[in-house]
């Protein structure tokens, strides 16, 4: 019995029954790395699974607190549009598309903010931005930890 029906739990169920009870009993070398690498890619679902939502929701408040920041610095029209159009988002809801949704929003607004930075040329701008990137590409890695190169 799951005493926690989450999606990360079903998932990580699902993986244990893989790696304990159907990849013993393959004897064919080809299905064992197939089925290595699909409980690999659904380890790595089950940890998105788990935060996803809160890392969009966090990031999204991240990427408009930078594109606002810009905006009240530089004038842009795009900038202007992309964050009225975020204003137009969606926000109160939990379902995964609509949180993607704003989630999108809110990039094509951080996309906006960093080009007039650039085009404005300053370099605390630029440089905000870049530790914004550096933040994404390490929730990347934190779902890629348990990734792991099967039958190599």
């Amino acid at each position: 019995m799951i005493s926690r029906p989450t999606t990360d739990q079903l998932i990580a169920d699902v993986c244990q029954d893989l790696i304990d009870a159907v990849l013993p009993a393959l004897t064919d070398e080809t299905l064992q790395v197939r089925v290595a690498m699909a409980e690999t890619v659904l380890r790595n679902a089950a940890v998105r699974a788990a935060h996803e939502i809160a890392w969009m929701t966090d990031e999204t408040a991240a990427l408009i607190e930078y594109a606002k920041a810009v905006s009240a610095r530089i004038r842009s029209v795009e900038l202007t549009t992309e964050l009225a159009a975020f204003d137009a988002a969606p926000r109160s809801s939990l379902h995964l598309a609509d949180v993607v949704d704003t989630y999108e929003r809110a990039s094509r607004a951080f996309a906006a903010a960093l080009a007039a930075a650039q085009r404005n040329g300053t370099a605390e701008l630029v440089d905000a931005a870049r530790e914004l990137l550096h933040d994404r590409i390490s929730t990347e890695k934190t779902v890629m930890a348990t990734y792991a190169v099967v039958g190599r």
